[in-house]
C-alpha cells in the first residue's frame, strides 16, 4: 500500500486561509475607515453649511435690529417736524390771518364791495338757490359793526342795520365769503343807534336792528 504524507498540504492550506482573513479583515477595516471618513467629511460639511445659514441670519437679525432703531428715530423726527409746523403755522396765521379778514369784512362793508367767493361756484349756488344771492345795489351805509371779537378763530360780531333785511344782507355776504364758515345768525332786537354814520342820516330813525352773529374763521 501506497501512503501520502498530506500533512503539508494542510499546513499551506491553513496559512493560505489565514491570510486571506487577513486581509478579509484589513479590507473591512479599510472600507470602515472610508465610510467613517466620509460620515465625518458629510457631518462637518453640514456643520458649516449651518453655521453659515446660523451667521446669515444673525446678520439679517443685526440689520433689521439697525433699521428698527432707524425707525423709531425717524418716527420721532417726524413727530418734531410736525410739532414746531404747527407751532408755526399757528404764528404764520396770527400774523397774517386778521388782516386778511378785516380786508374781507372791509370789502363786504364797501361800496360796490363783495364777498371773496370763486365766480363758477358762485353762479352754480344761485342756480339752484336764488336766495342765496347777494344785493349787489346794497347800499352798505345802512349797517355798521359796533364790536368784532375773535378767540380761537371764533367770532362775535354785533352791529345796527336799519332794518332786518340789511342784516340779513349780511348775513348771506358772510355766508358766501370763503374766509366764514358756520355763520349763524344768534339775535336781532331793536334799539336806538349809538354810533353815527357819516354820510348817512339818522334823524328820523327812532330805531334800528340791533344784531349778534356768531361765525368761524378760515385764514388763509
Amino acid at each position: 500500500m501506497i501512503r501520502i504524507n498530506l500533512l503539508p498540504v494542510k499546513q499551506d492550506r491553513r496559512r493560505e486561509a489565514g491570510r486571506n482573513q487577513l486581509l478579509i479583515g484589513v479590507l473591512v477595516i479599510f472600507v470602515e475607515i472610508i465610510i467613517a471618513a466620509l460620515l465625518y467629511l458629510g457631518a462637518n460639511a453640514s456643520l458649516t453649511e449651518q453655521k453659515n445659514a446660523n451667521s446669515s441670519i444673525q446678520t439679517q437679525v443685526d440689520r433689521i435690529e439697525r433699521q428698527v432703531a432707524d425707525h423709531q428715530q425717524i418716527l420721532n423726527d417726524i413727530a418734531e417736524y410736525e410739532k414746531r409746523q404747527a407751532a408755526i403755522d399757528n404764528l404764520e396765521a396770527a400774523r397774517t390771518g386778521p388782516s386778511f379778514v378785516m380786508i374781507e369784512l372791509s370789502n363786504m362793508l364797501s361800496k360796490n364791495g363783495r364777498p371773496n367767493i370763486d365766480h363758477g361756484k358762485y353762479q352754480q349756488m344761485i342756480q339752484m338757490n336764488p336766495t342765496l344771492a347777494f344785493d349787489e345795489s346794497w347800499d352798505f351805509r345802512r349797517l355798521w359793526i359796533d364790536s368784532f371779537a375773535e378767540q380761537d378763530k371764533s367770532v362775535r360780531i354785533t352791529g345796527y342795520g336799519i332794518t332786518h333785511e340789511d342784516v340779513a344782507e349780511l348775513l348771506r355776504r358772510l355766508q358766501l365769503s370763503s374766509f366764514f364758515v358756520s355763520t349763524e345768525l344768534v339775535s336781532t332786537n331793536l334799539a336806538k343807534p349809538s354810533i353815527a354814520v357819516k354820510d348817512f342820516p339818522l334823524d328820523n330813525v327812532d330805531e334800528v336792528v340791533h344784531f349778534e352773529l356768531h361765525s368761524k374763521i378760515v385764514y388763509k
